[in-house]
């Protein structure tokens, strides 16, 4: 089967700084077994690949068991304790001479070598406090046989694994220096794609890549085997999937024919295509891709400093009306949402939204926003500067509206327009705004929310830095119960909603496209979503 994409792979190891690409993430989540992964803010386990429990619940000896199944790498070489010794020493750099330059992980919590036990095949990994992301730490991202023998010069798979377990668990700084100078740019590919060596392609998921033909600036040709190796669940149903690049529109127009699946950002472009394939019975579905559209105030400078000013704007905002003309002809894309920190199809967003009560908080209309606006002592025809991306459909449709519904309404603020094709840099430097209707990231991990909503992190957005959330940013990172975490992220959302600092309007939509004869192609929402995690699931109609 052939899919459409416009992305580039440029490493097959993702867990690296470098290498969590968009392009090798996607070739990741094909050809990579994980304990788990995050889908729309939930964690889902896989357990065809092992289980994940919690064997030690003390506050300073928190330990977690991961514990494989059975799987092998596509070479036929069992993925075992030392592949998980691996991710650990690359996750927590915790041994000394190791320098990963590996993704952000909460195993920077754990500073001894885990206990292992290579028959069993697990290793029970001890935390310096409890953490939140506890199932999805460890990252197998490469085989550590393949790291040995690359590495370490040792020729045979199984003696290889062994030295990068005797590295690991001695701390030998020379052999470590030379494990991670493999693990950190080992895996990545030339530039041409020719010859890339069979032992980087080795593949623990349902697929392992085959060849790579690099591409232009619509992205390279990858084509995906089935990995005869994989005993997960459910077994892949298509023997090779081809990644075709392409245009949107056209790879829309090759679906059905060329292709069978594809997957593009919404625009009035490829809007009527798209209906004519859905109105043919091909299945069009919607996902998020990790952002929320919402406006947000500046705290700490002008009007907005005072919280009274703050909730009267904030409740003068017709934020329907505004995803309305944002959102143009894909109006049933952009999902409305009531939370800052839970994506819609997250388990505990129904909850955020009765306990937080955003809607109650910001509603009312333009009469009540009038009057608290004088109650605050604004004056009638206070000019409120807003900055948007005016090369953003969206931005410039809801700032229209919130322009002109602000002025019919008589709620007595003056919207200006402060449009402009660069907001990061006007965020930065200019001073002369009160607003900015913009894209911000849904949270999905611990150090997500605590980058955006704690005081250590970045408050470009709102210049606010209110340590009342830091308790609960911090309680939230050291909950290792979901339901108490739940809990904590509801109460964070609470505080943010009391502050009265932004509201959000619509989730940013992804849409994805198969044709009729492919089968359980349900693409998941989060900024951490890949097309490609359930090429597993996918299969023909019969």
């Amino acid at each position: 089967m052939s899919v459409g994409w416009s992305k580039s792979v440029t490493s097959l190891n993702a867990a690296t700084l470098d290498g969590a690409t968009p392009g090798n993430r996607e070739i990741a989540a094909a050809t990579r077994g994980q304990f788990a992964r995050v889908a729309g803010g939930d964690v889902e386990v896989d357990e065809s690949f092992g289980s994940v429990e919690i064997t030690d619940t003390a506050a300073t000896s928190f330990t977690v068991r991961y514990d494989l199944a059975e799987p092998s790498w596509s070479d036929g070489i069992p993925v075992d304790a030392a592949d998980l010794l691996l991710a650990w020493a690359a996750g927590s750099n915790a041994v000394a001479g190791s320098e990963f330059a590996s993704v952000p992980s909460p195993l920077v919590h754990s500073g001894k070598v885990p206990e292992f036990d290579e028959f069993d095949r697990r290793i029970d990994v001890e935390y310096t406090r409890p953490v939140r992301d506890w199932h999805t730490a460890l990252d197998v991202a490469v085989p550590a046989h393949v790291v040995g023998m690359l590495a370490l010069g040792v020729e045979d798979p199984m003696e290889a694994k062994q030295a990068v377990v005797t590295a690991i668990d001695d701390g030998d700084p020379e052999a470590l220096a030379a494990i991670a100078e493999v693990w950190n740019g080992g895996f990545d590919l030339e530039s041409d794609g020719d010859d890339i060596p069979d032992e980087l392609l080795v593949s623990s998921g349902p697929y392992r890549v085959e060849s790579i033909e690099p591409g232009d600036s619509d992205g390279d040709r990858v084509r995906l085997v089935v990995n005869r190796e994989y005993l997960g669940t459910p077994p892949p149903s298509y023997e090779h999937i081809e990644l075709e690049t392409g245009t949107p529109l056209d790879q829309l127009a090759e679906i059905g024919d060329d292709l069978g699946v594809a997957q593009f950002l919404p625009t009035a472009q490829n809007r009527e295509l798209t209906r004519d394939l859905e109105r043919r019975d091909h299945q069009v579905s919607t996902s998020g891709d990790g952002t929320v559209w919402a406006l947000v105030v500046r705290v700490d400078r002008g009007v907005f400093s005072a919280h009274e000013a703050r909730l009267a704007f904030l409740r003068a905002v017709p934020r329907s009306d505004l995803v309305t003309a944002g959102s143009g002809p894909w109006r049933e894309a952009f999902k409305a949402t009531d939370s800052l920190l839970f994506d819609p199809t997250a388990e505990g967003y129904s909850v955020a939204v009765e306990d937080v009560g955003l809607r109650e908080t910001f509603g009312g209309g333009a009469a009540d926003a009038a009057f608290e606006r004088k109650r605050a002592g604004v004056p009638t025809g206070t000019p409120i500067c807003v900055l948007y991306d005016t090369d953003e459909p969206f931005a410039a449709g809801a700032f229209a509206t919130l322009q002109s519904a602000m002025a019919e309404d008589e709620t007595g603020w003056q919207v200006r327009d402060c449009g402009t094709r660069n907001v990061q840099r006007s965020v930065r430097e200019g001073t002369g705004w009160q607003a900015v209707l913009t894209r911000i990231p849904l949270p999905e991990t611990a150090r997500d929310l605590a980058t955006q909503w704690g005081s250590q992190g970045d408050p470009l957005l709102s210049g606010s830095t209110s340590t009342k959330r830091d308790p609960l940013v911090d309680k939230y990172a050291r909950t290792a119960d979901k339901y108490d975490a739940r809990e904590s992220r509801v109460a964070l959302e609470a505080q943010i909603v009391d502050e009265a600092v932004a509201v959000p309007l619509a989730v940013n939509p992804v849409v994805t496209v198969a044709a009729r004869a492919v089968e359980s192609v349900q693409p998941e929402s989060g900024a951490s979503a890949t097309l490609l995690s359930g090429t597993g699931d996918w299969s023909p109609d019969e």
